[in-house]
C-alpha cells in the first residue's frame, strides 16, 4: 500500500513537471504552424479582395448591359462606338422635350448618372483579374482576360455631377404611342424588335401571334367618344415608317482645369494651372483659350495664371465621323488685395430739417462737429428758460493699415450728445463728407455718410425716449475696382458705452442726456 502510493506520488510528481512547459521541438513546431497559417491567411484575405473587385466589376456589366438594351430598344444607336467612356456619354444624353409626351419609361431617356466614368488600363494588374471589354460587333460589355485596353472599374466622378450631354434625337422605340387605332394605349412598333434585355443580340423582326396583341382594334361598341379638342398624339402606332435612324455620336468628356476658379486671398493665388483632358487617347485634341483669344493646344504645359484671368478647355473631336467636340469648361481666377492703407477727413452739411431748424457747424481741425436746435424755451413776457444742451455729433476719423478685404476695421469714433431743444428746432437729417486718401492703393476718393436725425418726446419709459440716428446708406457710393474684383465701403454702428446707447441694426439709439461713444466701423467688400 506504501509503495504503491509512493510510485503514484512520484508520477504525479513527473506529470506536473512535463506540464509546466514546451521542449524546444515542440516550440519549432508551434512557430512553423504559425507562419504557414499566416501565409494562408494574407492569401485569402488578398484573393477575397480580389474577388469583390471582380464582383462588383461583374454587377457593374450586367447592369450596363441591361441599360444598353434598353437604350437601343429605346431608338438609340451605339454603332461605330469604341470606347467604353463614349458608350457610357452616349447613354447619358436625352430626347429632345418635344418627345416626352409620346416617349414610354424614362420621360427625358437618360438612362446613366451622367457622373459615371469607365476607369481604363492599357494592361492586366498584378493578379491578372479580368477587366470590362466594349464588343463593337454584339453591343455589349464583356469580361475576360485579355491584353488591351479596358475597364477595370466603373465609378462616380463627382467633377461631372453638373455636365450637360445635351440632347439627341432617336429613332422609334420599341414600345410607342399607338395613335393610329382605338385599341391599346401603347403598342409596338413594327419598325423595330423586340430587345432582350438580359443579353442584347441582333435583332430579327417579330412575327405576329396568338394571345395578347397590344395592336389589337377594340371592339366598335366598346369605342370611347372621340374626344374632339385634342390631337393625334405622335408616332404610327406599328404603320412601319417611321424616321431613318439618325446619326449619332458620341459626345467628349469635358475636361478638368485643376484648380478650380473663384477668388482667392492675396497670398493663396494660384501661380499656375493644368488641364487634364480624360478623352480616350488619339480621338481628341485638347485645347484652351485665354480671356476669350484664340484657340491652342494644350501641350501639358501648366499655364501661368494671373489675376482676373478667364480660362476656357475643350476636348475637340479628331475623329468627327465617331466622337463630338466636348462642352467647354470655362474656371475664372481672381485675387483679393493685400490690404487697404489709408486715413479720411470729415465735414458736416447738407443738415435737414424744420422752419424753425437752427445749427452750428465747426469742420476745421481734426474732430469735425454739428450742433442743432433751439435750447432756449419762451416763458412770455421776455423771460426764457434755457436748457442749454443742444443736439451734437462729432466724428473723428481713423487711420487704418494693410484692411484685408472682407474685414471689419475702425473707421472713426463719433460723439452724439442728446440734447433738449424746442420749437422743431433739431436737424432731421445731416450727410458726413469724408476725403479718403488711400496709400494702398494710391488713390484718392470721396465718399458720403448719409444719417436720418428722429427726436423723440420724453416720457418716464428711457428707451422710448431715446433719440435715433440713422445710418441710412450702409454700403456706400464708393467703389473701387483691383484685379477684376470691384471693392464697396460698408459701414455699420458699435456702441462703445451700452449705458448711454444701443444698436439695433442700422439705428442707433441715445438715450435722452447721454452723451454718447461710438466707433463707425468699415469694411471693403469684394464682389467675388
Amino acid at each position: 500500500m506504501i509503495a504503491a502510493r509512493v510510485t503514484a506520488l512520484r508520477s504525479g510528481v513527473r506529470s506536473s513537471h512535463c506540464r509546466a512547459g514546451f521542449s524546444l521541438l515542440e516550440l519549432v513546431i508551434t512557430i512553423a504552424l504559425i507562419g504557414v497559417l499566416a501565409g494562408i491567411g494574407a492569401s485569402l484575405l488578398s484573393d477575397d479582395s480580389d474577388s469583390a473587385r471582380v464582383a462588383k466589376l461583374s454587377s457593374d456589366v450586367a447592369t450596363l448591359n441591361q441599360m444598353v438594351a434598353i437604350y437601343v430598344a429605346d431608338g438609340g444607336s451605339l454603332a461605330g462606338l469604341t470606347s467604353p467612356q463614349s458608350v457610357l456619354d452616349k447613354m447619358k444624353r436625352t430626347r429632345p422635350q418635344s418627345e416626352w409626351q409620346q416617349h414610354v419609361g424614362v420621360v427625358s431617356g437618360r438612362l446613366t448618372d451622367v457622373r459615371l466614368r469607365a476607369q481604363v488600363t492599357s494592361q492586366q494588374d498584378s493578379s491578372d483579374n479580368p477587366r470590362a471589354f466594349w464588343d463593337r460587333t454584339k453591343q455589349r460589355f464583356i469580361i475576360k482576360k485579355a491584353a488591351g485596353s479596358a475597364v477595370s472599374d466603373f465609378y462616380l466622378d463627382e467633377t461631372l455631377a453638373g455636365a450637360d450631354f445635351g440632347t439627341e434625337k432617336r429613332t422609334k422605340s420599341v414600345v410607342s404611342f399607338n395613335s393610329s387605332k382605338s385599341g391599346w394605349v401603347w403598342g409596338t412598333s413594327v419598325a423595330n424588335p423586340a430587345a432582350d434585355y438580359l443579353d442584347p443580340q441582333p435583332f430579327t423582326p417579330p412575327t405576329s401571334g396568338s394571345g395578347f396583341d397590344p395592336s389589337e382594334a377594340a371592339d366598335p361598341s366598346s369605342t370611347p367618344p372621340t374626344d374632339s379638342g385634342g390631337g393625334s398624339g405622335g408616332g404610327d402606332g406599328g404603320s412601319g415608317g417611321g424616321d431613318p435612324a439618325q446619326p449619332t455620336l458620341a459626345l467628349l468628356p469635358i475636361p478638368v482645369i485643376s484648380p478650380v476658379g473663384g477668388t482667392f486671398g492675396f497670398t493663396s493665388f494660384p501661380t499656375s494651372v493644368s488641364i487634364t483632358s480624360g478623352a480616350p487617347a488619339d480621338v481628341a485634341k485638347l485645347m484652351y483659350s485665354i480671356n476669350g483669344g484664340a484657340w491652342q493646344e494644350y501641350t501639358g504645359t501648366s499655364i501661368p495664371l494671373i489675376p482676373a484671368m478667364n480660362l476656357q478647355a475643350r476636348n475637340e473631336s479628331t475623329r468627327p465621323a465617331e466622337y463630338a467636340t466636348s462642352y467647354i469648361n470655362t474656371q475664372s481666377y481672381y485675387r483679393l488685395t493685400s490690404g487697404f492703407s489709408g486715413s479720411g477727413e470729415g465735414s458736416w452739411g447738407n443738415a435737414l430739417g424744420g422752419s424753425n431748424l437752427v445749427t452750428s457747424i465747426q469742420n476745421s481741425g481734426t474732430t469735425s462737429t454739428i450742433k442743432s436746435g433751439n435750447t432756449k424755451l419762451d416763458l412770455g413776457n421776455g423771460t426764457y428758460l434755457d436748457a442749454g444742451v443742444e443736439n451734437s455729433l462729432s466724428f473723428t476719423p481713423a487711420t487704418f493699415d494693410k484692411i484685408t478685404p472682407n474685414t471689419w476695421f475702425d473707421f472713426g469714433a463719433m460723439m452724439i450728445l442728446n440734447g433738449t431743444t424746442f420749437y422743431n428746432s433739431e436737424a432731421t437729417g445731416v450727410t458726413l463728407t469724408v476725403n479718403l486718401t488711400l496709400t494702398q492703393p494710391s488713390i484718392s476718393v470721396t465718399t458720403y455718410v448719409n444719417l436720418g436725425l428722429v427726436s423723440t418726446s420724453n416720457t418716464s419709459d428711457r428707451l422710448a425716449s431715446a433719440d435715433i440716428v440713422q445710418l441710412l446708406n450702409p454700403t456706400t457710393d464708393f467703389t473701387i475696382t483691383i484685379d477684376g474684383v470691384q471693392y464697396r465701403l460698408e459701414l455699420e454702428w458699435v456702441s462703445k458705452d451700452p449705458a448711454s446707447s444701443l444698436v439695433q441694426g442700422n439705428n442707433l439709439l441715445v438715450y435722452e442726456g447721454a452723451n454718447a461713444a461710438v466707433e463707425l466701423r468699415a469694411r471693403f467688400t469684394s464682389n467675388f
